[in-house]
């Protein structure tokens, strides 16, 4: 790791000076105040991973306070959301969307691109300590979309907080050491494992409009827009959403379903359509296959018989030759 900020005396104006700077210079800038201690300010941060998220490990004996207004943002965007995981002490959260405290063992999480204000507190064992990851926007709309928005302090599951923070240690204390082809995909499994460990919280948030009802919206849309794709894979609606294949799934697992079970759901009702439908009646079944996205009839007919009981041929011959015969009798 890399010491980034360690400070060690009495001079609150130049430490203060000194943090301002390191915050500036590894991701925005903003108002930083000190807390006035009875003996020294002793600060100690240091950075791991660099690319493609930056994590720093932060021990403080002083109380350190942070505000971004809106002049800064206006004159820098920062373009990133703080993922505080807080070890000792509290930290406490104020937005335009109210305030929360996050206690050891929860996690925080600030978009910087909102006026904000963060106040780091000394707990009992006299310091503040807390693990940080900064994540670009860009991952945050692919891997932690539902986090856009959130105000409030996690409890991360018990079954997936050693994951966290495990791969969290990781690419603090080895980060400096990764290469970038193994950071990536490291990174992107720490997020995916940040949303596992608070999906149940982001679940019962859950509103009409909310983020995963949006996202769930936004591939059914995609699934449609692409239907008669025979090569349409999780892994290219996810890229068409500007999300991760792993959230993807994450997506259709909170609704009950799966990605092939969408697909075809979507698929096999349209085929039904297209089967006596008066522009495609006299379209061969193995192009109606086609057009509906499946790879061969013979895969077609499996699915639709299992679906609804009957082959193709037989499901056209018994609907669709009662409508020829109605029309017929209507036009005589």
């Amino acid at each position: 790791m890399q010491t980034v900020y360690a400070y060690s005396g009495r001079d609150i104006a130049e430490s203060r000076r000194a943090l301002a700077n390191m915050v500036r210079h590894e991701f925005t800038d903003g108002d930083v105040e000190i807390e006035q201690p009875a003996g020294e300010v002793r600060s100690f941060i240091r950075k791991g991973l660099n690319q493609p998220i930056m994590t720093m490990r932060s021990l403080n004996a002083t109380g350190i306070s942070f505000r971004r207004a809106w002049h800064h943002i206006r004159s820098r965007r920062a373009a990133v959301h703080l993922l505080y995981f807080v070890i000792q002490g509290e930290l406490r959260v104020v937005n335009s969307a109210g305030s929360y405290t996050a206690t050891p063992g929860q996690l925080a999480i600030i978009n910087a691109d909102e006026p904000f204000y963060s106040n780091a507190v000394v707990g009992d064992r006299g310091s503040f300590e807390c693990a940080l990851a900064v994540v670009p926007e860009h991952l945050v709309l692919s891997c932690l979309p539902w986090a856009k928005d959130c105000n409030m302090a996690f409890d991360m599951d018990p079954s997936h907080r050693q994951v966290v923070t495990g791969l969290l240690d990781m690419l603090c204390f080895e980060g400096s050491h990764l290469g970038r082809q193994t950071a990536e995909p490291l990174a992107e499994a720490f997020l995916q494992s940040v949303t596992e460990s608070v999906s149940d919280q982001i679940a019962s948030l859950a509103r009409p409009d909310s983020v995963l009802d949006k996202r769930f919206a936004d591939i059914q849309a995609c699934i449609q827009k692409y239907l008669t794709a025979t090569d349409l894979t999780c892994d290219r609606v996810a890229a068409y959403c500007g999300i991760s294949p792993r959230y993807l799934c994450y997506v259709l697992s909170a609704r009950n379903t799966s990605f092939s079970d969408l697909l075809w759901s979507q698929r096999l009702p349209k085929a039904k359509e297209w089967l006596v439908s008066d522009a495609f009646r006299r379209y061969p079944i193995h192009k109606i296959a086609c057009m509906a996205g499946f790879k061969s009839a013979a895969h077609f007919s499996r699915t639709f018989k299992s679906t609804y009981g009957c082959s193709p041929k037989e499901f056209r011959a018994n609907h669709g030759g009662a409508e020829l015969e109605a029309q017929r009798l209507l036009a005589s």
